[in-house]
């Protein structure tokens, strides 16, 4: 995303001489077509035109997009409005293989678009017990990756899904359909919920015979800003723990090559946190976004600023240098160990505030390190942001990289 521009669409209707006509005539398409507007942008290949549109059924002040890929400040997000309409617009260059979430801000609540071409039933992180999946509005623009892994297909046979409780928290447990012939492979899944897309993706995955049969732990978390931020005492759980438990009940290996962990964002980092410090237990982590950035005396920064605003520094030291991030240091230190790592990182993730580098910016220096300390390992970034939309279905790329037949 970039300049602001004007749609053609838009500035027909600004110099229409019957606005209200004009503005009835493109709603009844819109309603047909779906929102937001994507146009082509002349004369610039792999690039269109996106304009988010909002029919206004109340007075309001102001309307904002928000959206995980553009890193623009509010007031570059805010919408006009048509003169002599109830339609606001913005319009904004976009590359044509983009795909993100997005929503409406109107008047400080925050709603999906209510006409939006593409809704997703986002179940993929944690979600307080008891909640709904929320759905969400999608842009996906014409060159987008297509992404599949996490959508129901028919006549697919389904594994089943059972609740059970160990060291006082939840774990949902996944079985592929069929008899167990030989020990099932096994992958932990952080932030783990009943609504999870993981068995969705393991179910679609059997049927094409795209992985052994595996089954999967969906872990719950009970503080996961503290058991996933580099937690040794969580990761030992994990590893000496929830394995042997799980063993005990279910046909799983104990093999560490056929055993992984995955997890998003902080969910991310502690997936290769606790494959780094347990690669006996764990043989394949599966990054998605993980939060290769955090380091916890930068957030501790970061907070000391927020509780008292008067103790912040004047200024940005030009020049000064940023702490090599926790997870990065680590592996540094560390003699590398038996273990393949599959990352994913949004090529749009440049925060979240307190990361001094970014999200991008570590997940590449991850990247280095692995590359020379001679790891087995994948490395990728999509078209998106940090974003759920983009990790429901990639966890069925990982997977296949990490347990498929050339693996």
């Amino acid at each position: 995303m970039g300049d602001e521009v004007l749609s053609p669409t838009i500035r027909a209707l600004l110099a229409a001489e019957d606005p209200a006509a004009s503005e009835a005539e493109l709603w009844a398409q819109l309603k047909t077509d779906g929102t937001p507007l994507i146009e082509p942008c002349p004369g610039e290949p792999g690039t269109c035109l996106v304009t988010f549109l909002w029919l206004a059924d109340r007075p309001v002040e102001q309307v904002r997009v928000n959206e995980t890929v553009s890193g623009l400040a509010p007031a570059q997000r805010s919408m006009a409005l048509v003169p002599g309409t109830a339609t606001w617009y913005l319009t904004w260059k976009v590359s044509t293989d983009v795909r993100t979430t997005y929503s409406l801000e109107i008047g400080g609540e925050r709603i999906p678009d209510p006409h939006a071409r593409v809704r997703e039933q986002h179940d993929f992180t944690a979600l307080p017990l008891g909640s709904v999946a929320s759905l969400e509005s999608v842009l996906v623009c014409p060159d987008a990756e297509p992404l599949s892994w996490a959508d129901p297909r028919p006549g697919v046979p389904r594994g089943t899904v059972t609740e059970e409780l160990h060291g006082g928290r939840r774990i949902w447990t996944y079985l592929p359909p069929g008899p167990a012939t030989t020990p099932l492979g096994v992958v932990v899944v952080l932030d783990g919920h009943p609504r999870h897309s993981a068995a969705t993706v393991l179910d679609n995955l059997h049927a094409e015979g795209l992985i052994p049969p595996t089954a999967a732990l969906l872990v719950q978390q009970l503080d996961r800003n503290v058991e996933l931020s580099c937690d040794p005492e969580f990761s030992r759980f994990l590893a000496e723990d929830l394995l042997p438990w799980a063993r005990r009940r279910h046909p799983i290996t104990d093999d560490p090559a056929a055993t992984l962990i995955t997890g998003c964002s902080l969910g991310g980092l502690c997936a290769a946190y606790t494959g780094l410090k347990h690669p006996d237990a764990f043989g394949g982590v599966l990054m998605l976004s993980g939060s290769a950035w955090w380091d916890p005396d930068t957030l501790r920064a970061y907070v000391r600023m927020h509780a008292d605003p008067a103790a912040a520094p004047a200024a940005t030291v030009v020049g000064a240098r940023s702490r090599t991030p926790a997870l990065i240091e680590e592996f540094l230190r560390a003699d590398p160990v038996p273990i393949r790592v599959y990352q994913e990182v949004g090529a749009f993730e440049t925060g979240p505030p307190p990361a001094t580098p970014g999200q991008i910016h570590a997940s590449r220096h991850l990247r280095d390190v692995l590359t020379l300390k001679g790891y087995g390992y994948r490395y990728r970034e999509f078209a998106g942001g940090h974003d759920e939309t983009w990790w429901r279905s990639h966890l069925g790329d990982g997977l296949i990289w990490l347990r498929g037949e050339h693996a």
